[in-house]
């Protein structure tokens, strides 16, 4: 229970299920864990063999002579003058995910500081609001969302027979924009919900020190509560970016007739039908870089801000 009145915390659920974790045998992790990683060490050794030898032989062969291994894929991946179209797919995903990321981040946490931290009425009725909105799959709402921008949303009035324009025509299908704030409204709900855990933990105590020494509800929001809230801003940044970066189903159905402005993730399907042998599984494994480098990057405070959001 904080401030607010608003009871937002899990207390013990971090040690249960640490607990439930240390009961599970050793070998059966090692086992998961070689099980899942099986397909993905298969595409990559197969990424870095000779493209004939991907017609004569299987990866596994090649798994222990890495005298045949080779950068020659990676190589005419990144390379513009032969396939310019993965490059400009990487550039679009960037375009998506960076907005998908920083927008969010900006407005959860300021939601979640009014939520927990300016009484108001209702507070508890928006923190149920959120919750269930949460349960709201994107795929639900994606073909209403691009007919909303193909052809805007207009509210007939029963009796008088009036059209009113509650959203007009603003030319976002087909666009990068229309993307990103599709994922910035989809993940709305769930970065408030994780940050309200986050800032109900910051101390009373410094809040209220800091408004009797005069301090505005702006200033203490971006100098007392961000800097202590960093390790859960940084987890759900990785998570949110995972979420943007490799997206499929939302880029390709809100941009849909115009090529030019797919992400990468879109473009490996029309790639794959170009470039034979294992120049799409380079591409997609210089995809995958691009995330495995944010997360590992960000490993400790992701691991710092998921405790803090759940105990």
């Amino acid at each position: 229970m904080n401030g607010s009145g608003i009871d937002v915390g899990f207390n013990g659920l971090g040690p249960v299920l640490g607990r439930a974790l240390r009961r599970i045998p050793t070998w059966v992790l090692i086992l998961a864990t070689g099980l899942w990683l099986l397909p993905t060490t298969g595409a990559f050794i197969a990424s870095l063999r000779p493209r004939a030898f991907g017609r004569t032989s299987a990866w596994w062969e090649d798994l222990l002579d890495p005298s045949t291994w080779t950068l020659e894929s990676y190589r005419i991946a990144l390379d513009s003058s032969v396939n310019n179209s993965f490059i400009e797919g990487l550039l679009n995903s960037f375009s998506v995910a960076i907005p998908s990321v920083l927008i969010p981040l900006l407005i959860a946490s300021a939601a979640a500081y009014a939520i927990i931290y300016i009484p108001f009425r209702g507070s508890e009725l928006v923190l149920f609001a959120i919750l269930a909105l949460i349960a709201v799959p994107i795929y639900g709402v994606l073909i209403p969302l691009l007919q909303a921008f193909v052809s805007g949303v207009h509210l007939t009035l029963p009796f008088i027979d009036k059209t009113v324009t509650l959203v007009p025509v603003m030319g976002l299908a087909g666009s990068i924009a229309g993307v990103w704030i599709i994922h910035v409204g989809t993940q709305l709900p769930f970065s408030i919900f994780l940050l309200v855990f986050a800032v109900a933990r910051v101390p009373r105590s410094l809040i209220e020190t800091a408004r009797i020494d005069g301090a505005s509800e702006l200033r203490i929001y971006s100098r007392v509560v961000i800097p202590l809230i960093a390790p859960a801003l940084a987890a759900l940044g990785v998570l949110l970016f995972l979420w943007a970066w490799n997206d499929f189903i939302v880029a390709l159905t809100i941009i849909g007739a115009n090529p030019d402005a797919f992400p990468a993730t879109v473009r490996f399907s029309s790639i794959g039908s170009l470039v034979d042998g294992p120049v799409p599984l380079a591409m997609v494994f210089i995809h995958s870089s691009v995330a495995i480098i944010v997360f590992f990057g960000l490993q400790r405070h992701f691991v710092r801000g998921l405790h803090t959001g759940i105990t």
